[in-house]
C-alpha cells in the first residue's frame, strides 16, 4: 500500500466484530523518494484481525485501515485514496517473479516467525544474540523486499512485536519502534470498521 499505484473504481467496505485483544502504539517513520513522513501509528489486534489507525503529530488523520489473515483494506484521506487486496497480491506484486503461498502478517504481532508456519518461499534468518530481544529478516529469495523485526519478552513463552523495518528495495522505507503496549483491552466492533467515501479512488498495486 506504500507504492507507486494506478486508481480504479472502489468496492464496498465490511465490517468486523471485536471482542477483547492488545494494544500497540508505533512511533513510525516513512520514507519515500528520500522525503520522510512520521506519524504514530496505533495497531488493535485479536487473533484473526488487526485494525491500523495513523495519525500525525499534529492530529492530521493519516490513515485508518484493517489486515486479516488474507487480506489488506487501508483507506488514506490526505488523498482520499484505499486499497483493497490480498496480501499475497501486494508481496508478489513487489517486482517479484516468486509469489508466497502464506504469510500471516497478524499473527507476527505476538508470535516469533519461526514458530509460525509458512510455505518454503519465504526465508526467516533469526537473530539470537539477546534471547529478550530477538530479532529476524524475512524475504524471498531473487525478490527485492525485505522485512525486519524485532520482538520484546513479555514472559518466558510470550512475545510482542517491538520494532519493524520494510523495506520495498527501491524507494520506499517503513520503520516503527513500539511506545506503548497494552496486553489485554476492550476492542469495539467500531475499531474494525473501515469508512471509505463513495467518491474515493482504489489504488492497484
Amino acid at each position: 500500500m506504500l507504492f507507486s499505484c494506478h486508481p480504479s473504481p472502489k468496492q464496498g467496505a465490511e465490517t468486523q466484530s471485536a471482542g477483547s485483544g492488545s494494544a500497540f502504539l508505533f512511533d513510525a517513520e516513512l520514507r519515500r523518494s528520500g522525503k520522510p513522513t512520521s506519524f504514530r501509528l496505533e495497531i488493535f489486534h485479536t487473533d484473526t484481525v488487526m485494525a491500523l489507525s495513523g495519525r500525525g503529530y499534529l492530529g492530521k488523520g493519516a490513515l485508518r485501515g484493517r489486515v486479516t489473515i488474507d487480506s489488506l483494506e487501508c483507506y488514506f484521506p490526505s488523498t482520499n485514496e484505499f486499497v483493497q487486496e490480498p496480501i499475497l497480491n501486494l508481496l508478489h506484486s513487489l517486482e517479484c517473479q516468486v509469489a508466497p503461498k502464506g504469510i500471516n502478517l497478524v499473527r507476527l504481532l505476538n508470535h516469533l516467525p519461526d514458530s509460525t508456519a509458512v510455505d518454503p518461499t519465504v526465508k526467516i534468518v533469526a537473530n539470537l544474540q539477546d534471547q529478550k530481544r530477538p530479532g529476524y529478516i524475512i524475504y524471498i529469495e531473487n525478490c527485492p523486499w525485505q522485512m525486519e523485526l524485532r520482538y520484546r519478552a513479555e514472559s518466558i513463552s510470550e512475545w510482542r512485536l517491538d520494532e519493524f523495518f520494510f523495506f520495498d528495495g527501491k524507494e520506499t522505507r517503513l520503520k516503527a519502534t513500539c511506545r506503548e503496549y497494552k496486553r489485554s483491552v476492550t476492542l469495539k466492533p467500531e475499531r474494525f470498521l473501515v469508512r471509505i467515501p463513495d467518491d474515493a479512488q482504489r489504488i492497484i498495486p
